[in-house]
């Protein structure tokens, strides 16, 4: 007996070393992390928004295009709750890899006039600036900083700015995500230098933080609801359109529930436009594939506000229907997006409602 018990208790020790040395195995898997950007790094892994291979990567080494593009796209999931699968994987002459892709539908990134995305190639601090702006701005966030204010005017090299990246360069600087490297008693941006990997990840995990609290404290306010109805009236909506769109937005916020068809369960995709057109007296069919049998084609080009729209290849490789939302005007939908967000509106005019686009029916007599 005792000998088991000696078994055991030597079992148990040697467990509960393998155990710890697991964890501070993956604690220090990264390699050459700056002790600066620990906390950071910590706090982005917690967050889900490293690629596992960076745990074997030289953290001060530069960052690429692709591996950039993986964080794009883990942010991206994580910010929205899409679990994004590419439409196509054709749109470079170099590359099909599927994170590259659906970073590029979902507006995130984009390749080089000659048709390639060099995945390769390492990024430099201005593309960093941009593919982080643009992702802010996938996801709905606006940005709007004072018109008069000049936030590159404290930096030395700001004519190194290329044209394109301006802008991006303004905003990231206004929203504190970049604030620069300090030369003596100067304050560089260095935007034709390319950043490491720990530098990316930590200005990225600010700008992540920042999109994240956004959505938490002003998402569609009841002042851009009231603006959302507006554009429905300016794109001549008919009175019954209005009201379909008024009573639809009226539910933002509601909970998505797989199955559900009503506020008092929730609304999946489906359900919601069931629901809604329901309340006017249109019968529509169950599930998204077969809400595209209902009503009459319409083209992009002759969207109204009202109109059921489709989408296809939303969450798995179909040449089906998988989501369906409601046009309300100015290119956007209110839909039942996902468990994260519930009943939310996005755009269809870019991005990865855009890129996945199938086509709509207009049920409204």
């Amino acid at each position: 007996m005792r000998g088991r018990k000696k078994l055991r208790g030597i079992v148990s020790v040697i467990l509960c070393f393998c155990i710890i040395n697991s964890i501070m195995s993956t604690v220090g898997a990264y390699v050459n992390l700056s002790s600066w950007a620990q906390s950071d790094i910590k706090e982005a892994e917690m967050w889900g928004l490293l690629p596992e291979e960076f745990r074997d990567s030289d953290m001060q080494g530069e960052i690429s295009r692709y591996e950039m593009a993986q964080i794009a796209v883990m942010a991206y999931v994580n910010l929205t709750g899409i679990q994004p699968y590419a439409n196509r994987t054709d749109y470079f002459t170099d590359t099909d890899d599927v994170d590259i892709c659906v970073a590029y539908e979902a507006g995130i990134v984009n390749g080089y006039e000659d048709g390639s995305f060099q995945p390769d190639k390492l990024l430099t601090r201005q593309e960093f600036f941009q593919i982080v702006t643009n992702l802010i701005h996938s996801v709905g966030v606006k940005t709007q900083l004072p018109p008069d204010q000049d936030y590159l005017e404290g930096f030395a090299d700001r004519s190194s700015v290329s044209s394109w990246a301006q802008e991006a360069t303004q905003l990231l600087v206004g929203l504190g995500i970049v604030t620069g490297t300090p030369v003596n008693s100067a304050m560089y941006l260095n935007p034709k230098d390319h950043t490491s990997r720990q530098e990316a990840v930590v200005m990225f995990l600010r700008a992540f933080k920042i999109v994240d609290e956004y959505q938490k404290t002003n998402w569609l306010t009841e002042e851009d609801l009231k603006e959302l109805e507006e554009a429905a009236k300016e794109e001549q909506a008919s009175e019954e359109a209005q009201k379909l769109i008024s009573l639809a937005l009226s539910y933002v916020g509601s909970s998505y529930v797989f199955g559900g068809t009503s506020p008092n369960t929730g609304f999946d995709c489906s359900g919601f436009t069931y629901y809604i057109y329901g309340q006017f007296g249109y019968s529509l069919n169950r599930v998204a594939d077969d809400q595209a049998a209902n009503g009459t084609a319409v083209e992009y080009a002759n969207l109204q506000p009202g109109d059921l729209i489709l989408f296809s290849n939303t969450y798995s490789s179909s040449d089906w229907i998988t989501h369906v939302g409601i046009y309300i005007g100015d290119g956007k939908m209110v839909h039942a997006a996902n468990t994260k967000r519930g009943v939310t509106v996005d755009t269809i005019t870019s991005g990865y409602y855009y890129n996945h686009y199938a086509g709509a029916r207009r049920i409204l007599n």
